[in-house]
């Protein structure tokens, strides 16, 4: 009667073939039941047709060799060596021969078959008595998960995967590349099991390519010998001998992948090596995706940390929810703005008879004014220069209405200081006295200066010609405005035409207006 045989350890196995079709199989209802994670549940079926007896690959994930050749359907004949997973069978027509001992080239390991023989959630767990390959594996894994998941940056991450390797696993080199947004493998760290770093990433794309799109992982025992990866440039450039490569997976999806080999050596790994190594990459990949979290945690803080130097804490939110990162901010672009300058009036004589403590207190309150007051109409303050500050309107978020909330941070900051004079007074202490200047037009906005100091700041003529009117014609408790925002707020408030005025540095006199605040009652009064 035709039979198959093999061995599990020391001991022959035979399966006689009295039903066709017979399964194989690591599932328990196959006739022929193989209990390794190499072999799939229903691997492959044994059929009897006419007086011939074929093998049936059922789509499997490591497929079906009959005399070192894969296929999908073949005739047996007798002596034929059928390798199923990491088993080798052989098919007898009659009662003859002894078994044969199991072997192994490459076997693959699918991420599903893993979590099912591997459940590593607590709930999952099942207890029992004996140290078998499942509880090694979590045994190692407790013995890294700690250490691994409590370093926060990413760069410490991979190297104490790297040290959890070699710690684990008897590999020689270790390497672990992610996958960038478009796709594409990116070596991120290299090692020697000495520490040595090493200059490039001997992995198969074939291998790579396997593991990342079937979610996989596989072990191979000589790459060079086995048909699917030793066409593969890189196997014959690098002698990929022993290798394996499994996914970084973490809720299901693929973020790169581990791979280790031993080259010029065969036969350096086993199952339960793969085992650990599949579960160490899952261990790694949460620990990668948690890095990065972290990471851009910290930028995204850093960003509005930089953001909250300059903007109101609207605008901050505003341009946080448009999802605008530090990338973004530091682009240089054109955009029509209004310029504000306000200054303090005879600052160099009040500070002559002050400590420099006084100075710096009665600066801080000045200051706190004017930023209020421009953070009150979604201004950007651009910087302190002495005694005066500067800001803007229209950048980074445009803003249609820029000349009139100018204005309003304006009239807003004569309020203000409406309030602190008559504290003051009420201290005993003098009169505070501001001229301000507004101008609207085209600048240059960005994150600019050197390598290593850069602010977010406007430039242009628009910004010259606001400060030469703060500084020229302004006088003490005026609002001048130039032409263009003139025109931009005109059927809103009253203004008078102060004339045509000559500022030093620029050619041709330009037509200047004062902000009539007598006859407005509101924002400023």
């Amino acid at each position: 009667m035709p039979e198959l045989r093999w061995s599990e350890g020391d001991v022959p196995r035979r399966l006689r073939l009295v039903t066709s079709p017979s399964g194989i199989g690591r599932a328990s209802d196959n006739q022929l039941v193989l209990k390794d994670f190499s072999v799939s549940r229903h691997h492959a079926r044994v059929e009897q047709r006419g007086d011939t007896w074929w093998i049936v690959d059922l789509g499997s994930t490591n497929g079906v060799k009959v005399n070192d050749h894969y296929a999908t359907d073949a005739m047996l004949t007798e002596g034929d060596q059928l390798q199923v997973g990491n088993f080798t069978l052989s098919f007898h027509r009659g009662d003859s021969g002894a078994g044969l001992s199991a072997s192994s080239s490459t076997f693959l390991r699918t991420l599903e078959e893993f979590r099912e023989d591997f459940a590593l959630e607590p709930e999952q767990a099942k207890k029992g008595a004996g140290a078998t390959p499942r509880e090694r594996v979590l045994e190692a894994l407790a013995q890294v998960a700690r250490t691994l998941l409590e370093v926060e940056e990413l760069e410490p991450v991979l190297v104490k995967v790297m040290e959890a390797v070699f710690a684990q696993l008897p590999a020689e080199r270790a390497y672990i590349l992610l996958f960038n947004p478009e796709g594409q493998a990116e070596l991120r760290i290299a090692r020697s099991r000495g520490g040595a770093a090493l200059p490039e990433a001997p992995v198969s794309q074939t291998i790579l390519d396997l593991v990342s799109r079937q979610k996989v992982a596989v072990l191979t025992s000589d790459a060079q010998s086995d048909e699917r990866f030793a066409a593969g440039l890189s196997v014959r450039m690098h002698q990929i001998r022993s290798a394996m490569c499994a996914p970084l997976w973490h809720r299901d999806s693929v973020i790169g992948v581990l791979f280790v080999d031993t080259p010029l050596a065969t036969g350096s790994f086993t199952a339960e090596n793969l085992d650990l190594l599949t579960a160490l990459a899952n261990y790694a990949a949460v620990a990668i995706d948690r890095a990065r979290l972290n990471d851009h945690i910290r930028e995204a803080r850093r960003a509005r940390e930089r953001l909250e130097r300059y903007h109101s804490p609207a605008v901050v939110e505003a341009i946080v929810g448009r999802h605008r990162d530090a990338a973004d901010a530091e682009r240089h672009e054109t955009r029509e703005v209004s310029v504000l300058f306000a200054d303090l009036v005879g600052f160099t004589a009040r500070c002559e008879g002050m400590d420099p403590p006084d100075v710096a207190r009665f600066l801080g309150e000045f200051f706190t004014l004017a930023s209020d007051s421009v953070f009150e109409f979604g201004g950007t303050l651009d910087k302190f220069i002495g005694d005066a500050a500067m800001a803007f309107f229209g950048a980074p978020l445009e803003q249609a209405d820029h000349a009139e909330r100018a204005v309003l941070a304006a009239l807003a900051l004569r309020r203000r200081l409406k309030t602190w004079n008559r504290e003051r007074v009420l201290a005993g202490l003098d009169v505070v006295e501001v001229r301000m200047a507004i101008n609207s037009g085209l600048v240059v906005v960005g994150e600019i200066g050197s390598a290593t100091r850069v602010d977010y700041t406007v430039l242009g003529n628009t910004v010259n010609v606001a400060a030469r009117l703060e500084e020229i014609v302004a006088q003490a408790g005026q609002i001048v405005l130039g032409a263009a925002t003139q025109r931009g707020v005109a059927h809103l408030f009253p203004t008078e035409h102060l004339g045509n005025v000559q500022l030093r540095g620029l050619q041709g006199k330009l037509p200047v207006f004062r902000l009539m605040t007598e006859e407005i009652t509101g924002v400023g009064e």
